[in-house]
């Protein structure tokens, strides 16, 4: 029996695994080809495209940085100067004094003996609208432990000759000090008056000034400053 060989294609067995070796090889070559190329094209097209910043920003993220610590300023301490005595009298002002109770002035006061008062001085130079500016000072002995209640027990005393026109604390060294502003008519002239009233144990000092009203707004400054110098040496 003659041995023939199955032909499919007109080709032999062996001829057709051969054939499909060389495409397998052809095929391989072929895919290494293309992506070679593939890769060459993506390599131009970064070159011909560069990414934009927003694409940048997208792939890529930015890396955080932690910014350095800026030192905290050392400031320096405040200070604070003490009020003293001498830097509440101006240069040219004039002691008046009472026992161991000093207060300073104007040096146009002009101090004068007067029975019904510890301290008694006049302004010399302001007569303005026929009345004489003046500051007085005298004391009382009281058993109310309370300045106000003292005050208060006082205004029950006005007469209807005067206004009363303000109360208030004020500062008078390290002692407790309120201040009176009336009103009053004398000898038809209308007239202010600043009330001081100083508290020294069972003792109340009570210094006093008084100007023509029309002038009182600007005399007030002065009275208050003169009050500012009141001191009890010990």
């Amino acid at each position: 029996m003659q041995n023939k060989r199955q032909r499919y294609l007109g080709m032999t067995v062996t001829q057709l695994i051969v054939l499909a070796c060389l495409g397998l090889t052809t095929i391989g070559i072929m895919g290494f080809a293309a992506r070679t190329i593939l890769g060459k094209l993506t390599s131009l097209n970064d070159i011909t495209n560069p990414p934009t910043q927003e694409n940048q920003a997208a792939s890529s993220p930015l890396p955080t940085r932690t910014p350095f610590s800026s030192p905290t300023p050392i400031l320096p301490s405040p200070t604070f100067t003490a009020t003293t005595y001498e830097s509440l009298i101006p240069g040219d002002w004039k002691q008046a004094k009472y026992e161991k109770v000093e207060l300073w002035m104007p040096a146009d006061f002009i101090q004068k003996t007067d029975g019904d008062y510890l301290i008694y001085a006049e302004n010399g130079n302001a007569a303005g609208n026929g009345f004489i500016v003046s500051v007085n000072l005298t004391n009382e002995k009281t058993t109310l432990s309370n300045l106000d209640d003292f005050v208060q027990e006082g205004l029950t005393q006005f007469t209807p000759q005067m206004t009363f026109l303000e109360k208030k604390n004020f500062e008078i060294g390290t002692y407790e000090a309120l201040r009176l502003k009336l009103q009053m008519i004398f000898n038809n002239v209308p007239m202010g008056e600043a009330i001081y009233f100083i508290k020294d144990g069972d003792t109340v000092w009570i210094l006093s000034g008084v100007s023509h009203y029309d002038e009182f707004h600007d005399w007030i400054l002065i009275f208050d400053k003169i009050a500012h110098t009141f001191r009890i040496n010990q």
